[in-house]
């Protein structure tokens, strides 16, 4: 086999040895993935025909002819909840209050999903199988179908947007924390465990000081999710200003939903930029 050197005499590795234009493992995956998306585009059937690009036009520039009537109360009846900037904030609290109550759940039962933490008998073994079993399935369900059942149960509101993006982020904080658990040093675990410690002050003292940034960490990501995901809801009756934005849709009046677009995107790039900052100064 013939072997390659570097201008200075050293082996070349065998990873730079491969000609990308001819390994054959690269060229099957890419002609593979060719395959899947031509397959794709023909189930789809994609039909761009009927788009009508005057039509189009004329709704873009509607949605920039912002109708500000919406900033204030239109009648008697409405206060400032009622306002769009009134249901925007409303919108922040609905995803700050659902991740509070995903949290408090989660937390908990995040140590209950740790392997290294729940091994040791079968007994342990078997809650640790049946709590990550517990977090997929949860996971697993949209947020968008939690929100039409609890609607259905609590009535339209902001109660039916927070229990469906509580229930979903359970599953996915609960996940997070465990793998951050499981991701820990051993080596203080192991030396604590040899003292002869019970399980909590093994968490105490071993787990919960190497834990508390990432924990930090993912609660602000879900935090910022939570947010640009509470307007959605309105779609199926989760409160907040989504149902402002597609009562507007539903009615044609695209001055009002431009500005409602336009409030939500200037809300999740504020909280993007606050949620980056904080996670940068935890690593």
């Amino acid at each position: 086999m013939a072997e390659y050197f570097t201008a200075r005499g050293l082996p070349v590795p065998r990873e730079l040895r491969q000609n990308p234009l001819t390994d054959w493992r690269r060229l099957t995956l890419i002609a593979a993935a060719l395959i899947v998306f031509v397959i794709g585009l023909r189930v789809t059937n994609l039909d761009l025909s009927r788009a009508n690009p005057e039509y189009s036009a004329q709704l873009l520039r509607q949605l920039f002819q912002w109708d500000l009537t919406i900033l204030t109360p239109r009648n008697d009846f409405e206060t400032f909840w009622d306002t769009a900037e009134g249901l925007m904030v409303v919108t922040i609290f609905l995803g700050i209050i659902a991740t509070v109550f995903s949290v408090v759940v989660a937390l908990p039962l995040s140590f209950l999903g740790a392997r290294n933490i729940m091994s040791g008998n079968r007994v342990t073994a078997a809650v640790y199988v049946f709590i990550r079993l517990l977090f997929t399935v949860v996971r697993s369900i949209d947020v968008l179908i939690v929100v039409i059942v609890s609607a259905v149960l609590l009535g339209i509101g902001n109660a039916a947007g927070v229990i469906g993006l509580a229930f979903h982020n359970v599953g996915v904080l609960g996940k997070l924390y465990s793998e951050a658990i499981e991701g820990i040093d051993p080596g203080p675990l192991e030396a604590i465990t040899a003292t002869g410690a019970n399980r909590f002050q093994v968490i105490w003292t071993a787990v919960l000081p190497q834990i508390v940034n990432p924990y930090i960490s993912f609660t602000i990501y879900r935090l910022d999710t939570n947010v640009r995901l509470a307007p959605i809801l309105g779609l199926v009756g989760g409160g907040g200003i989504g149902i402002l934005l597609f009562q507007s849709i539903n009615l044609l009046q695209y001055g009002a939903a431009g500005l409602i677009i336009f409030m939500i995107v200037i809300t999740v790039a504020a909280m993007d930029f606050a949620s980056a900052q904080i996670r940068r100064r935890l690593v």
